[in-house]
């Protein structure tokens, strides 16, 4: 018997050997960033993210992975550009976005900012931190997750890859 794929699960493959599947998310993921970084309930970031869609926003896909216009919404969007979730949160969010740590730092590698070769350590840290609204508190100190040897772990890591 044959391995019968959903719609959406082929939808997924397809974008996976495109190497296209971290320039979207689901419904849920886009929601749980929403809420992680404005702090909101989780059903309250799902309708911001249709409000979002519906206004031109952030750009949506159907199940079949083809952008939905904002005044054609009626269809349920499947997917959602990464990039513009994300560039929503850096615009909104007060707090740290962990979830977006990787991806800048991935960015800034394959523009070819280097550290310590092209940028000092402390500069690129920094730079990571601003773009993820990781703020130092009165100490100085970093959030969680952003400190500077924790950036240089993952730049390490991605490296390696």
């Amino acid at each position: 018997m044959k391995n019968i794929k959903t719609t959406a699960a082929a939808i997924v493959g397809r974008m996976k050997k495109k190497g296209t599947s971290s320039e979207t998310l689901t419904i849920d993921k886009a929601a749980t960033e929403i809420a992680d970084a404005l702090n909101i309930k989780h059903e309250a970031a799902t309708m911001m993210l249709y409000g979002l869609c519906a206004t031109g926003h952030i750009r949506c896909l159907n199940n079949q992975g083809e952008l939905i216009e904002a005044i054609d919404i009626e269809g349920k969007p499947a997917f959602f550009r990464a990039s513009d979730v994300r560039h929503f949160l850096t615009e909104w969010s007060e707090g740290p976005q962990p979830s977006r740590r990787e991806a800048v730092i991935s960015a800034m590698i394959d523009e070819g900012v280097i550290p310590p070769r092209t940028i000092s350590w402390k500069k690129f840290c920094n730079d990571v931190r601003d773009a993820c609204n990781a703020r130092l508190d009165a100490k100085g100190r970093p959030p969680f997750g952003f400190g500077d040897k924790q950036i240089q772990r993952i730049v390490k890591d991605l490296r390696d890859k």
